[in-house]
């Protein structure tokens, strides 16, 4: 779903709002009952106008399109693993066809979801699609000490990206693993500790050159000195490699492998309902009008005011300048 924004019909509101609510001045004598009108007025919602000038801003819409194309790919993943599951227990080339098309889904996640479904088949909001690896010669460099210059390079599109950093001694572990993290991420590597045990990630459509490109330098204590080192990185176990390795396997490990994927990508998309529903109703917040029916009360409610400001010149002048400003587009959106 693409929410788009009109900003000429919210700027000609805002024109319309601030003629027709501007306070008179003080030498001005008010009717009561035109205060009144003007105070019970649904129309133009002055006080949620000036809070909320744009009401569907550009990161709301990538957020609910990012909802939409995870929620679809999980859902036709659920689908075909269902159906896979189904006829598997017929056999046949029913069966078959059913594995190709679950394989397929599989292998061209990242495209099918335009990178809003990582490998562990979990959904993706913020940010991008990552993989998680094991660098054991960067974890043991982490844990040692003393004073050493290094450099990092690795390979991005067609870019070398480089990041040079100088430890010493005097470092406390916290302000050293700081400085090495800020180093990594400089070459697009991020740590992580889980559990007491250091691991790596990096983007997703990244992995490919990181792996075959990562090199190190150093002065001959966590790395060799005036020669590059080769960082070796192992990707961890994703629950999609687990699952195409499961469908080649038939037997008791697959009807497992499935079950769980399928418990996993339901509580998946429970998520991206509830998180659907918050949308909606922060949409609905934002409506400038609560019924259907509202804009044409707020219409007739405009013109009684207007009718009881008939003797008051300056009101009715910026009444007409506000309405001018109007777009027929704009009048026919608030109508519909």
């Amino acid at each position: 779903m693409q929410v788009s924004l009109n900003t000429s019909s919210l700027s000609s509101a805002d024109a319309l709002g601030s003629s027709v609510i501007k306070q008179q001045p003080a030498s001005q004598i008010v009717p009561t009952n035109m205060k009144t009108a003007m105070a019970n007025t649904d129309y133009p919602a002055s006080p949620l106008i000036s809070a909320r000038p744009q009401r569907y801003s550009v990161q709301l819409n990538d957020q609910l399109t990012c909802l939409q194309e995870a929620d679809s790919y999980l859902g036709k993943l659920e689908q075909q693993l269902l159906d896979y599951r189904h006829q598997s227990r017929r056999g046949g080339e029913a069966a078959k066809t059913q594995k190709q098309a679950l394989e397929s889904l599989l292998e061209k996640r990242s495209q099918l979801s335009a990178g809003t479904v990582d490998n562990q088949l979990r959904p993706v909001l913020q940010g991008e699609a990552r993989v998680n690896f094991l660098a054991p010669q960067i974890s043991h460099a982490m844990q040692q000490q003393g004073e050493e210059s290094l450099l990092f390079s690795a390979s991005k599109d067609k870019e070398q990206l480089l990041a040079a950093v100088h430890v010493d001694e005097e470092m406390d572990p916290r302000q050293y693993r700081a400085t090495m993290n800020n180093a990594l991420r400089r070459v697009g590597i991020q740590s992580h500790i889980d559990k007491g045990e250091a691991h790596f990630s990096t983007r997703e459509d990244n992995w490919a050159q990181l792996q075959e490109s990562l090199l190190a330098i150093g002065g001959g204590k966590r790395f060799a000195a005036g020669s590059t080192t080769a960082i070796t990185t192992t990707l961890l176990p994703t629950q999609t490699d687990n699952l195409l390795k499961a469908l080649k396997t038939p037997g008791a490990r697959l009807s497992s492998t499935l079950q769980q994927t399928l418990e996993s990508i339901g509580q998946s998309r429970e998520q991206l309902a509830t998180q659907q529903e918050k949308a909606r109703q922060m949409i609905d917040g934002m409506a400038r009008y609560s019924q259907s029916q509202n804009a044409e009360q707020a219409s007739q409610a405009l013109a009684k005011m207007l009718n009881r400001a008939s003797h008051n010149y300056q009101t009715l002048a910026e009444a007409m300048n506000g309405q001018a400003s109007l777009s027929s587009l704009t009048v026919r959106n608030l109508l519909s």
